[in-house]
C-alpha cells in the first residue's frame, strides 16, 4: 500500500504518529487504543492525550493504527509494540 502525504492523514492517524514519535516502543496497538479513548482500564493515565480521543471506539482507533501500518508510516519492534518506521533499524526492539 502507497502512502498518502501526511497532509491527507485525518487528525486521528496525524496524533498517533505524533505519539509513536514522542513515545517509540512505549505502546502495543491496543494499548494505544486504550489510551487515546481513555478507556478505564489503561493505566497511564499521566500521558497528556489520554482520553483525547473519547469519541472514538478502541476498535475504530485501532484500525487506524493497521492502516498506517499498512502503509509503512509505522511498525512493530520485537515486542509488538509500535515504532515510527526511521527508528525501526533496532532503536526499541527486545534484544
Amino acid at each position: 500500500m502507497t502512502q498518502p502525504p501526511l497532509n491527507q492523514l485525518t487528525t486521528l492517524q496525524q496524533t498517533i504518529l505524533d505519539i509513536v514519535h514522542k513515545y517509540p516502543g512505549q505502546f502495543s496497538r491496543s494499548g494505544l487504543a486504550k489510551m487515546l479513548v481513555g478507556a478505564k482500564s489503561w493505566q497511564g493515565r499521566e500521558f497528556p492525550e489520554y482520553g483525547r480521543f473519547s469519541k472514538y471506539r478502541r476498535k475504530d482507533v485501532g484500525y487506524q493504527v493497521d492502516i498506517l501500518l499498512q502503509q509503512s508510516y509505522l511498525r512493530l519492534d520485537g515486542r509488538n509494540h509500535l515504532v515510527p518506521l526511521s527508528l525501526s533499524s533496532g532503536v526499541g526492539e527486545a534484544r
